[in-house]
């Protein structure tokens, strides 16, 4: 019996949770408008130019060494 009870409190806490989950993806989708779009993927770009970029270009430049020996 005792299982029982231990099941049902653990259905309550993850149910509880999952409320607490769609709040937060309601929250998000309502924030998300063209300006925030448009955010998005300028702070994409501008990560793949300063990090992505550099990093990228460093690997292909110690492999290029690495061949030309």
């Amino acid at each position: 019996m005792s299982k029982q009870v231990d099941v049902a409190h653990e259905v309550a806490k993850l149910q509880q949770r999952v409320e607490h989950l769609k709040k937060r993806v309601e929250k998000a989708e309502s924030k998300q408008g063209s300006l925030w779009a448009l955010w998005e993927a300028i702070r994409s770009i501008l990560i793949g130019l300063f990090i992505v970029g550099p990093v990228a270009a460093i690997i292909f430049g110690v492999l290029a060494a690495l061949a030309g020996k």
